[in-house]
């Protein structure tokens, strides 16, 4: 596989003019040193498909996209790869990603700040990461929902830590946009957002089924918790058309 920005294992391309990145699974360690040993600031963003369809409007987030390291969660970014032809996209689930990013960094002695969720949850992650990948060293953890005026504070304790790898869970405000915005106060490493993730962590969600994994339907379960995203159905029905069209167009 191409390199892409230097990094080894990661082949970029445009579906629907927002960039992704399909991730060799066999040279994700290679590229994990690569990130952490360039002396560079990379964000890892796990791209849902209703991520991809956000970035059409949102000028900000498309550029956060075009900056990052732009991993496809979501079956349907796959699907309109393929229909729209060109290179196959490689997609994850982030539970996943992130396990095989956390195994590279725990062969080579790496450390991770931890930042999200309330204090008894930011416990069980920190014991749960310490305990599957006894390589890794947590080196600082904040709890989220934390008050404006602590944001400063939390920022320059991320930045003294200097950790490999960032970890930014639920109540943290603006998610990726978050990690985004404050990209230049951090030091060289990696950093990524995914509440989702957290809380597997944290024993507060189960890893979905592999069987639902394979029929690309895990994400369904979170209507049963988040029934407003039924409204969403229009706008995935313009995202289908909106495929059709540039497959026409052959772009």
């Amino acid at each position: 596989m191409e390199r892409q920005g230097g990094v080894p294992g990661v082949a970029r391309r445009n579906v629907v003019d927002v960039p992704v990145d399909s991730v060799d699974k066999e040279q994700i360690p290679e590229m994990v040193q690569a990130m952490v040993a360039d002396g560079g600031y990379h964000q890892v963003a796990l791209v849902t498909t209703w991520d991809l369809i956000r970035a059409r409007w949102n000028v900000r987030y498309r550029r956060c996209l075009r900056e990052a390291l732009a991993v496809p969660v979501g079956t349907g970014i796959v699907r309109a790869a393929r229909v729209l032809r060109g290179p196959a996209v490689r997609r994850y689930t982030p539970y996943k990603f992130l396990v095989h990013v956390l195994s590279a960094l725990a062969d080579r002695d790496g450390s991770v700040y931890v930042l999200g969720g309330d204090k008894a949850s930011l416990q069980t992650v920190e014991r749960n990461i310490k305990a599957t990948f006894p390589g890794i060293r947590v080196v600082g953890r904040y709890s989220g929902y934390y008050p404006e005026n602590m944001e400063r504070n939390i920022l320059t304790a991320i930045r003294k830590a200097h950790p490999n790898l960032l970890i930014v869970g639920p109540g943290v405000a603006r998610g990726d946009l978050w990690v985004f915005v404050h990209r230049k106060l951090f030091n060289p490493g990696m950093a990524v957002w995914s509440p989702e993730v957290f809380e597997i962590f944290a024993d507060r969600r189960p890893n979905p089924a592999r069987s639902q994994l394979k029929r690309g339907i895990a994400g369904f379960g979170g209507l049963l918790h988040r029934p407003w995203r039924v409204v969403r159905g229009p706008v995935y029905l313009w995202f289908g058309l909106l495929i059709a069209v540039h497959r026409l167009r052959g772009r």
